[in-house]
């Protein structure tokens, strides 16, 4: 467990039987360690969805080792050369609503920093993956042309 810096100590298992881990930083913050998907659902689909949206959008910062995409009042910031990795997503008031860290060989292992659920995971959700074009404007495609008139041949016997 000290892959992740700082020392471990034990938390209080969860439910499924998962231990949880309270790990103290460098400078004294508590991050809770994890490697259960299922205990923290949100936050593994949060890292998800914020990776495909940086390494899609991302650029480099000027003189920063890192990734930032900042759209749609969110700013996702990526440092793939830090060990471990760390993935931040800001809101619109600057505050901090979800700080992760993983080693780049163990990816379930994950110590969460921050994590405030809101209205930010839709919006994530929504830049990675937007609905179709047709599906958008299916209403304004089907009405707004007029549709060619089918000439009826009627045969006579």
């Amino acid at each position: 467990m000290r892959g992740l810096r700082g020392s471990a100590s034990p938390g209080s298992p969860s439910r499924g039987g998962t231990v949880l881990r309270i790990l103290l930083g460098r400078d004294g913050e508590m991050k809770i360690l994890t490697d259960d998907p299922d205990w923290a659902r949100d936050i593994y689909e949060a890292r998800a969805l914020a990776m495909i949206f940086v390494r899609k959008h991302g650029c480099a910062l000027q003189g920063s080792p890192c990734l930032q995409v900042d759209r749609n009042g969110l700013t996702v910031t990526f440092y793939p050369n830090r060990s471990p990795v760390l993935l931040t997503i800001e809101a619109p008031p600057g505050a901090r609503v979800l700080s992760l860290e993983w080693n780049d060989g163990d990816t379930w292992r994950v110590a969460i920093e921050t994590y405030h659920s809101g209205r930010w995971e839709s919006r994530l959700k929504a830049m990675v993956h937007p609905r179709p074009w047709l599906e958008r404007w299916r209403a304004l495609a089907t009405f707004t042309g007029s549709l060619p008139r089918q000439q009826v041949d009627i045969s006579q016997s």
